[in-house]
């Protein structure tokens, strides 16, 4: 494969790169009869993206590879390969730069070389080339059909752009719903967490906002912020209309967008399956169960005699959780050391040494904790160390006011 870009196609292929670099960690290249296809695919594979680069956006174009060694035409063929995006990303890394210096790009890929071959020519002679090793795969597709979508709307990139600044930098999943004449925007909260404590945020799109509405189908699907953004960064830097089309949850949703006849760019984003209705109705089932239970409970509690009677198992059990229940008293512990608070606050609050009788054997007790020792010791400090008792003690320097 060899192809020639000018300036501005440079600028564009160096966007439509990094928008891929945003959503997977590989890219792969595909040369075809009709021009030069870029995909990726994110680590879940939830997300794909193709970038569809048609023959007037190249100056020169030639889709087959040739033999850098012997040209003999038998051994020609069309390479279809993946490279990490890190290495790509260091050759098209700045955009500013790249659209005030780079003139021309020429891209190879040889045959027997495996390596895919880049060359800037800048201003002033400058001429810059970056060799990148790759590695041969096969092709990435993904199965889709534009038109077996229900519902199709159009807006310009920068009102899609406005209206996610709504919504938090942490929001990773967004739910889109589809009305005869709106869209509403909200983000998603899971049901593990408490709604209480977390924002909400709604957006409406009224019909009269998009360039095309068309909804036939009304529909709630909810899909990943994380590549919407991506793509979006794209467009607008363009200025590009974005296409959506969604059918329902669980049910993929397309993004597209295209450039007359010079590019154009699928995404395909995953949804969330719908929840089913099981779990509420179970849990609704459990919450009867519970009040059942309650009020066969109160009504044997009514009823029961204090003289036990013999029973099966279940109800002897049942009587007797329910006599548990209105027999229970409050026992406090007058010893500290069942209770696991006052065992954390004695590593606080210093205990005092036991008395030990001089009948009892001696033993090596371990040493207090560290905290508790110096607690210890410190309260030994503030204590009165003066004794009321008087000690013998000898006079160096009597009194010299009582004699004289």
């Amino acid at each position: 494969m060899k192809c020639l870009l000018d300036a501005t196609s440079v600028k564009v292929l160096a966007r439509a790169i990094h928008c891929l670099a945003k959503i997977g960690d590989e890219l792969h290249i595909e040369p075809t009869e009709n021009g030069l296809t870029l995909k990726t695919v994110n680590a879940s594979k939830s997300a794909y993206s193709a970038f569809n680069f048609h023959l007037p956006f190249f100056l020169d174009f030639c889709h087959i590879s040739e033999n850098t060694i012997q040209a003999d035409p038998d051994e020609d063929t069309v390479i279809k390969c993946k490279l990490p995006m890190k290495s790509i990303l260091s050759v098209f890394r700045s955009i500013g730069s790249l659209e005030k210096s780079v003139e021309t790009c020429n891209i190879m890929l040889p045959l027997l070389e495996a390596l895919l071959i880049i060359e800037f020519k800048c201003k002033h002679g400058i001429i810059k080339h970056f060799n990148l090793r790759y590695f041969e795969c096969e092709s990435v597709e993904a199965e889709f059909c534009k038109s077996g979508y229900a519902s199709k709307f159009s807006c310009s990139s920068r009102f899609y752009s406005e209206t996610l600044l709504s919504f938090h930098s942490s929001t990773q999943e967004v739910t889109w719903s589809l009305a005869m004449d709106q869209v509403h925007l909200s983000n998603h909260i899971d049901d593990e967490i408490d709604p209480s404590k977390c924002v909400r945020t709604e957006v409406t799109l009224a019909k009269d906002e998009f360039v095309d509405f068309n909804v036939a189908l009304c529909t709630q699907v909810t899909f990943c912020l994380k590549e919407l953004r991506a793509i979006l960064a794209f467009a607008e830097a363009l200025k590009l209309d974005l296409d959506c089309r969604m059918e329902g949850a669980g049910q993929p949703v397309l993004f597209s967008l295209e450039k007359a006849n010079l590019y154009s760019a699928d995404f395909l984003l995953a949804t969330l399956t719908p929840v089913l209705d099981s779990t509420a109705t179970s849990s609704r089932t459990t919450n009867n169960q519970r009040k059942n239970y309650v009020s066969t409970q109160s009504d044997v509690s009514k009823h029961s005699s204090p003289v036990p009677v013999l029973r099966d198992k279940a109800d002897s059990r049942t009587v007797s959780c329910v006599n548990l229940q209105t027999t229970l008293v409050p026992i406090v512990s007058e010893s500290p050391c069942h209770t696991s608070r006052l065992d954390s606050l004695s590593l606080i609050e210093p205990q005092p040494f036991p008395a030990m009788e001089d009948d009892l054997d001696l033993e090596i007790q371990p040493p207090p904790p560290k905290r508790a020792r110096a607690r210890y010791i410190f309260q030994n400090c503030l204590k009165a160390t003066q004794e009321l008792r008087e000690r013998p003690c000898e006079v160096f320097a009597p009194d010299s006011e009582g004699d004289e």
